[in-house]
């Protein structure tokens, strides 16, 4: 049964986890917001469960919930890769995808534990600007 109020996202509002850990997530993402506040997109999950621990949203349509288990299943991945040297380099740092309009960014944080994903559009922001203000949010 498909009921539409239960999939119905609260915009523009940090929503976290009732846990120590979802505090500790939701203020990241509010210091996150303090530096770009023209984020389309940003959560913070931990990358074992796939489970949100933090969200912040501009819109309905872009939903934390269905990205977060695919995010973490591909950082779980990317993972087991560089463990058994079939990848070459060093640890994953960041990944970023730069679309038309658009810019994502993926930064694992907690030792790895958290994964960090943040969307926005390129008019508001540059690559490099994106990673630091995550890098200093998160740290």
């Amino acid at each position: 049964m498909n009921l539409p109020f239960f999939n119905r996202l609260q915009v523009k509002k940090v929503v976290a986890a009732s846990s120590e850990a979802g505090r500790h997530a939701e203020k990241m993402l509010l210091a996150l917001l303090r530096e770009q506040p023209e984020v389309l997109l940003a959560y913070i999950a931990d990358s074992q469960t796939g489970s949100l621990l933090a969200s912040y949203t501009t819109n309905g349509a872009y939903n934390p919930n269905q990205l977060n288990l695919r995010t973490a299943k591909m950082l779980n991945n990317l993972d087991d890769t560089l463990a058994a040297n079939s990848w070459l380099g060093g640890p994953l740092l960041d990944m970023s995808v730069l679309l038309e309009e658009q810019l994502h960014y993926l930064r694992p944080v907690a030792g790895g534990q958290w994964h960090c994903y943040v969307a926005v559009r390129l008019a508001d922001a540059n690559l490099g600007i994106l990673k630091e203000v995550v890098r200093q949010a998160t740290a």
